[in-house]
């Protein structure tokens, strides 16, 4: 059931696609008929044509004009008497040149709509980047109180890392522990509403860098090969306050995750800043990879260490085909490119089956281990039950 959802709005949009194509051809049908029936192409009826190759470039954008314009030269060339009553053909040259007419405006008409979209698309992105922004930096926009309230978690303490484990899903043992905050003043609200109203007076770099803070400083019994994640903006990564931190732990192996919806306004730079963290032992993963379109541009121009899936993508991934073919896709990617894949959110043994079979590196979620104080055991039983039962005889 849940299948036959998933793809349906799929074949709905491919449904609309092959309706809009009939509809065009259908257009370019009745045109043909009534040049035909007024006498042939020395009447005024060819302009018709003109209509269903505007339709065609609106539907279908650039490749639809031309495919249109060729579909008409055709019609009204050498298929159309020049006169219909007395038999008169058109000669070559009358025809080709009402296709060059028929070829400029398909091709006009679909490239002004696609830089149109293109030039739409642009102006959304900046738009959210700008509100993104003034959302982050005008305390005007939050209550007066917040900035009270986040200067009074800084200032006393009032939060403290939990521990998620991450397990390497061949042979099940522990490769890393993602650290999240939990906090303990009021109001009672999830951390990324605390991160996000610290974000929203100013104050986001300051919070981020006092739970990484203290997340490096709980974590110092962990073993030299357990890598530390910590959630982390590229407003943070960028500060040399974060450099002095990680420089000042060379034997705590650190990865910064940078999740979906952290905005980057000059990948370039945050590239170079990454590299000079790379020299220091630092990776990097991006995070809820699958949830929208900034992560994957997020892999394209960081070339993350890690690929971290979001649950949106890992749980029921059997039960759906066109995530399981997107998943076999990242996974491909992931293995091709060298970096490390994550699935995250796993929570009952059938998607963990799943991503083994799949091929994914490594798994997280509540099926291996909720959120905690360290030590997290240093193997997944879980992982290591489902290995013996593989390898048993039937």
């Amino acid at each position: 059931m849940a299948a036959a959802v998933s793809v349906r709005p799929v074949l709905d949009q491919r449904a609309k696609q092959w309706l809009a194509g009939l509809a065009i051809a259908a257009a370019l049908a009745a045109v043909t008929a009534m040049t035909y029936a007024a006498g042939g192409t020395r009447t005024v009826l060819p302009h018709l044509f003109y209509v269903p190759i505007m339709l065609a470039a609106a539907r279908f954008g650039f490749r639809g004009g031309i495919a249109a314009a060729i579909a008409a030269t055709l019609l009204c060339g050498p298929v159309m008497p020049l006169e219909v009553a007395a038999g008169e053909p058109q000669v070559l040259a009358g025809w080709l040149s009402r296709g060059v007419f028929f070829l400029t405006i398909g091709s006009l008409a679909g490239g002004m709509l696609r830089s149109r979209g293109r030039s739409y698309e642009r102006e959304l992105t900046a738009e959210f980047q700008r509100e993104m922004r003034l959302a982050e930096t005008d305390p005007l926009r939050a209550d007066p109180s917040v900035e009270q309230r986040i200067r009074a978690v800084l200032d006393e303490g009032l939060f403290h890392p939990v521990f998620q484990p991450v397990y390497s899903l061949p042979d099940g043992q522990l490769i890393g522990v993602e650290a999240l905050s939990r906090f303990t003043s009021s109001p009672q609200q999830p951390p990324d509403v605390w991160f996000a109203e610290a974000a929203s007076v100013g104050l986001g770099t300051e919070l981020e860098l006092a739970a990484i803070t203290r997340a490096i400083a709980d974590s110092a019994a962990l073993p030299a090969g357990v890598a530390l994640a910590v959630n982390c903006s590229p407003s943070t990564l960028t500060d040399p306050r974060f450099h002095q931190l990680v420089a000042s732990h060379p034997r705590r192996c650190v990865t910064v995750e940078v999740t979906e919806h952290a905005v980057v306004d000059d990948y370039g730079h945050l590239a170079r800043v990454l590299d000079q963290l790379r020299r220091s032992g630092v990776r990097l993963a991006v995070d809820d990879v699958g949830a929208g379109i900034s992560s994957l541009r997020h892999i394209v121009r960081l070339a993350p260490d890690i690929i971290k899936l979001d649950i949106s993508l890992t749980q029921h991934v059997n039960d759906d085909p066109i995530r399981r073919v997107l998943a076999d896709c990242l996974i491909q990617f992931a293995h091709r490119t060298g970096s490390t894949l994550v699935a995250e959110g796993i929570e009952d043994e059938a998607d963990l089956a799943t991503w083994r079979e799949l091929g994914a590196s490594a798994v997280q979620g509540y099926l291996m281990g909720r959120p905690g104080p360290l030590p997290a055991p240093q193997q997944s039983q879980v992982i290591a039950r489902r290995r013996a039962e593989t390898r048993s005889p039937t």
